[in-house]
């Protein structure tokens, strides 16, 4: 141990001491299995040469933190060099990788289609740890806004109206959100992404997820598995499913016993809405800031595989508070 560190040891046992959640997130999961789907898109073996790369575990482990605290590539760069308990969730590293490194290293992930596998490792531990799906999943999507710009969104509209299309340069298109698309719903105009998600009825962890542009709607997917019972809002009423069992709410003339049910399904899919809530309002993590569907994809699996830690933390207490 260098002297560096032992300082910073020092230093934190008192932030410890006032309550860090992250030492609790950090003791959810085993971190050893990740480390090889990150170390295969480093190009620093002995055949291609390369620098020699980022700690694996680093990478992801601030890929969690930038999900938690909503920070950009910059300003994670920042709080890793200024905030004790980062240092401490990372493991304090003698090196903090900066901004652009972590955005590369993000695109290869999606690139070659490691983030699914990263999700899966994760799902399998969920699973190994108890977590399995019992009594049913519950099925809901919410948008991701993204910024197409007053002075875009302006331009757009009036060339709309003369049946004229919109020129743009290919420095302006370097800045353009390339996927996000519009919807409207209850009256309110969106602009950007949707993230599907299916979390199970017991404990509330996410199981599945997909990222759609914000015009596709909810009802067009189907996360559930034949075995499964999956209970949706109204929005997909009349849409068939995988799932054996459809506990979707109806819409329209109902008849009391259709009411009744719509009531019992309600309270089975209530939890559907935790999720969101804690993203926006914890996580800060309503909106988006990169511009194609494969890096909101990318970023939205490190948010919910965030989600899911956070979550773990709340059972573990639960159980705690219990006995």
């Amino acid at each position: 141990m260098n002297f560096n560190r032992f300082i910073m040891e020092e230093q934190y046992k008192k932030v410890k001491g006032l309550g860090d959640r992250l030492v609790l997130m950090k003791q959810q999961i085993n971190w050893k299995p990740f480390i090889p789907l990150v170390k295969s898109v480093f190009y620093d073996d002995k055949k291609q040469g390369g620098r020699p790369h980022t700690d694996e575990l680093i990478v992801v482990r601030s890929m969690l933190l930038q999900a938690w605290y909503n920070l950009s590539d910059p300003e994670l760069e920042f709080q890793c060099h200024d905030r004790l308990s980062f240092r401490n969730f990372l493991g304090f590293p003698e090196k903090i990788p900066d901004f652009t490194t972590i955005w590369k290293i993000r695109d290869r992930l999606e690139r070659e289609g490691m983030d699914t596998l990263i999700w899966a490792e994760l799902q399998k531990q969920l699973d190994d740890k108890g977590f399995k799906i019992k009594k049913g999943t519950i099925q809901d999507a919410a948008f991701i806004e993204a910024d197409l710009g007053k002075k875009r969104h302006r331009k757009e509209k009036k060339a709309l109206k003369k049946g004229e299309t919109v020129e743009y340069t290919d420095k302006q298109k370097k800045h353009m959100d390339k996927d996000g698309s519009f919807s409207v719903k209850h009256g309110q105009v969106h602009y950007g992404y949707k993230s599907h998600i299916k979390l199970d009825v017991n404990y509330h962890l996410i199981r599945e997820l997909e990222v759609t542009t914000a015009s596709v709607h909810d009802s067009k997917v189907d996360l559930s598995e034949h075995d499964e019972v999956v209970y949706r809002d109204r929005g997909y009423t009349g849409k068939e499913t995988k799932a054996k069992g459809n506990g979707s709410m109806k819409r329209g003339n109902l008849t009391i016993q259709e009411k009744l049910r719509n009531k019992r399904i309600a309270r089975r899919r209530a939890p559907g809405e935790r999720p969101f809530s804690v993203v926006k309002r914890t996580f800060h993590g309503e909106r988006t800031q990169v511009k194609t569907l494969p890096r909101v994809r990318v970023k939205e699996m490190f948010k919910y595989f965030a989600y899911d830690l956070y979550q773990l933390v709340t059972l573990e207490r639960k159980r705690i508070s219990v006995s």
